[in-house]
């Protein structure tokens, strides 16, 4: 007797969660911005104007990513953002990149003028790539992987995006 009732009960309460058409799933905190760094800025609150071709923007609140193509067969996303909570790995870069993967190879690579970035893959092929400044934490991750000399290129070209801010804090 008490299964039925519990079961009744049960039935009574999910038809009523059902009939208030309120949804319980958590919104999306991202927002869509096609190409338009000047959306991804408004809703990150910062700039990150890289200058690439074919560029995918979106954001949330303190956090900008941009998709583009790193060659004919792979895409990078690269990932700004001014703070990500308090854990960071013992050389102060946090990684923002949303890969929780768990890869073989953890380490830091020095990639030009004793700049560091902690990278994560394989041997010789990196999936993500994250790196501190003044201006931000930046990620940088290829599903198809990444070589040194490609984190030395995305390095420039973040160099060039950045420079003109770190000047005119001077």
């Amino acid at each position: 007797m008490k299964k039925i009732l519990y079961s009744a009960i049960f039935a009574v309460i999910t038809l009523l969660c059902l009939n208030t058409g309120k949804a319980s799933a958590i919104p999306n905190p991202w927002i869509d911005c096609g190409g338009d760094f000047s959306c991804g800025a408004k809703k990150a609150g910062f700039d990150f104007p890289i200058i690439v071709k074919n560029p995918s923007v979106r954001a949330m609140d303190g956090l900008m990513e941009v998709t583009f193509p790193l060659d004919k067969k792979r895409s990078v996303t690269a990932r700004k953002t001014l703070f990500y909570g308090s854990i960071a790995t013992e050389n102060g870069i946090q990684d923002v990149s949303g890969d929780y993967n768990d890869y073989p190879v953890n380490k830091s690579i020095n990639v030009k003028d004793n700049v560091l970035f902690n990278v994560r893959g394989e041997k010789n092929k990196f999936y993500v790539a994250n790196f501190a400044a003044e201006s931000g934490y930046y990620s940088f991750s290829c599903d198809k992987g990444l070589k040194v000399k490609d984190i030395k290129y995305l390095y420039k070209l973040l160099k060039k995006a950045e420079a003109p801010k770190a000047e005119s804090d001077k």
